[in-house]
C-alpha cells in the first residue's frame, strides 16, 4: 500500500478515535467512561488527574501523524516509518474506538480483550519501529519514538486496572488473596515490566508513565489505605531512581546533546 493511502488511514482513524473519546462526555451514554470506573473502582485504579495523561498522548500522535504528512512532503527517507508500522497504528486506533464503546455500555469483558489487543498492538508498534535501540536523530526520538512509548507505558497500567475492574464487576473479590493482597502484587508486576522496559529497551520515557500512575495510585489510598498508598510511592520513587540511572549511564545519546551536536 502506497505511503499516503496508509498515512490517511491513520490521520482518519485517529480522528474517529478523538471523536468516539469525546461522545461520551456529551450524554449520548448514559454513563461517562469516569462514572464506570468509579462504579467498579478497585485499589489500584490512580486518582482522577491521573487520566489527565491522555490529553498529552493525543497530542503526541497528532503531531506523530504529522510528522508522517511532512516525510511525505518532502519525499524523505523518514517515509520507511510509515510503512513499518501503519498498520499495527491504525488497529490501536480501532481498537480505542471500540474499546470506549465496550465500555461505556458495560461490556467490560470484551473491554479487557479490546485493551489487550491495545497494547498488543502498542507492543508490535515498538518491535517494528525498533523504539530507542539504535541512534536516532532527535525527530525520530520526538515525533516517532515518544508518542508510542508514552502511549505504551500507559496501556500497561490501564490493562492491568481494566482487568481488575472486570474481575470486581463479576464479583470476584481475589479469593484466595484479598484485594489488597492482590493490589500489592499488581503494583510489584508493573514495577517489574517498566523495569525490565528501561534496562532492554532503553524506554525511560514508558517507565516515566508508571512514575506518574503509580504516584497517583499512592495519592488516592494516602488515606484511604496507607501501606498500598507507601508501596505505591516507593515503587514510583524506584523506577525514577532506575530511569535517572539509565540517563545518566546513556546522557551521550540523549535528545540534548544530539541537539547539540545538530544531529536533528
Amino acid at each position: 500500500m502506497k505511503p499516503k493511502v496508509l498515512v490517511a488511514f491513520n490521520t482518519l482513524t485517529l480522528i474517529v478515535v478523538l471523536i468516539v473519546n469525546y461522545l461520551p462526555n456529551t450524554g449520548l451514554f448514559d454513563k461517562s467512561v469516569g462514572e464506570i470506573s468509579n462504579q467498579y473502582t478497585t485499589l489500584f485504579v490512580p486518582a482522577g488527574y491521573a487520566f489527565a495523561i491522555w490529553g498529552l498522548i493525543y497530542l503526541m500522535l497528532l503531531a506523530y501523524v504529522a510528522f508522517q504528512w511532512y516525510a511525505i512532503y518532502r519525499a524523505s527517507a523518514d517515509q520507511q516509518y510509515i510503512r513499518q508500522a501503519s498498520i499495527w497504528f491504525i488497529v490501536t486506533n480501532i481498537a480505542n474506538s471500540a474499546w470506549v464503546i465496550l465500555w461505556v455500555n458495560e461490556y467490560l469483558g470484551a473491554s479487557v480483550v479490546v485493551m489487550f489487543v491495545i497494547l498488543f498492538a502498542l507492543i508490535k508498534l515498538t518491535l517494528a519501529l525498533r523504539l530507542e535501540v539504535w541512534d536516532a536523530p532527535v525527530r525520530i526520538i520526538a515525533l516517532v519514538w515518544w508518542p508510542i512509548a508514552i502511549y505504551l507505558g500507559w496501556i500497561m497500567v490501564a490493562s492491568i486496572a481494566n482487568t481488575a475492574a472486570f474481575l470486581v464487576s463479576r464479583g470476584y473479590q481475589g479469593a484466595p488473596l484479598t484485594p489488597f493482597i492482590w493490589t500489592l502484587l499488581m503494583i510489584l508486576v508493573a514495577t517489574g515490566l517498566y523495569l525490565f522496559l528501561i534496562f532492554t529497551r532503553n524506554l525511560r520515557e514508558a517507565a516515566m508513565v508508571g512514575v506518574w500512575a503509580l504516584a497517583a495510585i499512592a495519592y488516592r489510598q494516602w488515606e484511604q489505605v496507607p501501606i498500598i498508598a507507601y508501596v505505591a510511592i516507593a515503587a514510583a520513587i524506584v523506577l525514577f531512581v532506575a530511569a535517572g540511572y539509565h540517563g545518566a549511564k546513556n546522557v551521550e545519546t540523549s535528545p540534548l546533546k544530539k541537539w547539540q551536536r545538530n544531529e536533528v
